[in-house]
């Protein structure tokens, strides 16, 4: 499953990355490369069962204390 991805990225990059060359469009190909390694190393982190970070934990940590204070204001 793995080689899957792998390979779909590289045809993605193939297809893309010449077009991108032609017409100059460098910091489009910079974002497509960045964007497509990120989702490369996702894959194969979840592959391989290492941690994840979920962003909603992230968004909760930050608005809890709001949300405590709040909810105490109105108890």
């Amino acid at each position: 499953m793995l080689w899957i991805a792998i390979i779909a990225a590289a045809g993605a990059a193939y297809y893309e990355y010449p077009k991108l060359r032609r017409a100059r469009q460098f910091k489009e190909l910079w974002m497509f490369s960045l964007l497509l390694a990120f989702s490369l190393m996702l894959c194969v982190a979840q592959k391989r069962h290492w941690p994840i970070p979920n962003p909603l934990d992230w968004i909760t940590a930050v608005y809890k204390p709001m949300s405590n204070a709040i909810l105490s204001v109105f108890n």
